[in-house]
């Protein structure tokens, strides 16, 4: 199964967004600042990207119907 451009884009950027979320120190939790920082910076790039990303696959790829519908 070859990778369409689109499918590329998201996985590369669900990727990112994912090992960011995942450092320990981007930023630290110990302080409520740094913890709306990190969840501008980090979950809600991560939410968008995938269901934008999710929306979009769904539109390319449309699901097959059954024979008795």
């Amino acid at each position: 199964m070859k990778l369409k451009r689109a499918e590329k884009i998201w996985l590369i950027s669900v990727i990112i967004f994912f090992f960011l979320y995942n450092l320990p120190f981007f930023p630290a939790y110990y302080h409520p600042k740094a913890t709306i920082i990190h969840m501008i910076l980090t979950i809600i790039p991560l939410w968008t990207v995938v269901y934008f990303g999710l929306f979009k696959m769904c539109r390319i790829f449309k699901l097959k119907k059954k024979e008795g519908e």
